[in-house]
């Protein structure tokens, strides 16, 4: 699109005719631009990928030849298997329960408006059964609203459990590092603090 070439890959635009002086300026500038089409999906391929589109410098081919062997979602055994991935889907090890949800939603995404979309319900109840135990309270919360919540919800819900229990924390280790050095137990090392004597006898504890 930055190229001003999408309509030419798409054959929205097709090749101008006309032998007037302003026809072959138009067909020059179309020329042009479907190159720049064919240079950026060359470009923009792996070196797998790009034996499946060198035979051809037809853009519009090249972008066929792309989606027919490479879009899962245009074909039922792709689409089976995408779903099957969405199913079987559950935060891996270590990995942030942000980047689980995108996952989630780019599972989703792939199948908006077709005959397989994943509904809301499903959604949701994929939440319910595959969340780690850890977030058990909030769900089970969830679990008895009615009308019952969306998937939204739940993970905003699980993203403020995540802040809160950082919060805490945080908190925690300040006050750990704090108490080393608070007011009224000053450093609670040897000969100081409460209850300590050092040369100057037993301390004062205020």
């Amino acid at each position: 699109m930055g190229a001003d070439a999408y309509e030419i890959m798409s054959r929205e635009e097709p090749e101008p005719e006309g032998n007037t002086r302003e026809g072959r300026t138009e067909l020059r500038n179309w020329r042009k631009r479907r190159n720049n089409a064919q240079s950026i999906i060359y470009m923009g391929s792996s070196d797998q990928i790009l034996p499946h589109i060198k035979l051809t410098i037809d853009p519009a081919e090249m972008w066929d030849i792309l989606q027919n062997r490479f879009d899962n979602t245009l074909s039922k055994l792709g689409r089976t298997q995408i779903l099957c991935k969405f199913h079987a889907s559950h935060p891996a090890k270590d990995e942030k329960m942000t980047t689980y949800f995108t996952r989630l939603i780019d599972y989703r995404n792939q199948f908006s408006g077709s005959a397989e979309e994943i509904s809301e319900d499903s959604f949701v109840n994929h939440l319910f059964t595959h969340i780690p135990k850890e977030f058990a309270t909030t769900i089970n919360i969830f679990e008895r609203q009615a009308p019952p919540p969306t998937s939204q919800h739940i993970m905003n819900a699980i993203r403020l459990d995540l802040e809160k229990a950082a919060c805490v924390t945080e908190i925690a280790d300040a006050l750990t590092g704090a108490s080393l050095y608070s007011p009224c137990g000053g450093y609670h090392g040897r000969g100081r603090g409460r209850g300590g004597s050092g040369r100057f006898g037993r301390q004062k504890t205020y």
